[in-house]
């Protein structure tokens, strides 16, 4: 996948959603658990540069030596 390439599906059971933001000028992102939580949420000047941060996050989840899911308890 592109980093251009904004995901929705993300590992895990997560997801992202994005949202463009004219009145900021900025894209509008967020990462969600599967019960709907927030665990990140930002604003990114392109799509790009917000579908990057979020390819960067599911990165690290995914690759986290930690055996359980983060956003279970």
């Amino acid at each position: 996948m592109a980093a251009a390439e904004f995901p929705s599906d993300l590992s895990g059971h997560f997801w992202a959603t994005l949202e463009h933001r004219p009145e900021l000028d900025r894209w509008r992102f967020e990462i969600l658990d599967y019960q709907n939580n927030v665990l990140l949420s930002g604003l990114a000047r392109s799509e790009r540069q917000a579908a990057a941060i979020v390819n960067a996050w599911d990165k690290v989840i995914a690759t986290s030596p930690d055996e359980e899911d983060p956003s279970m308890d």
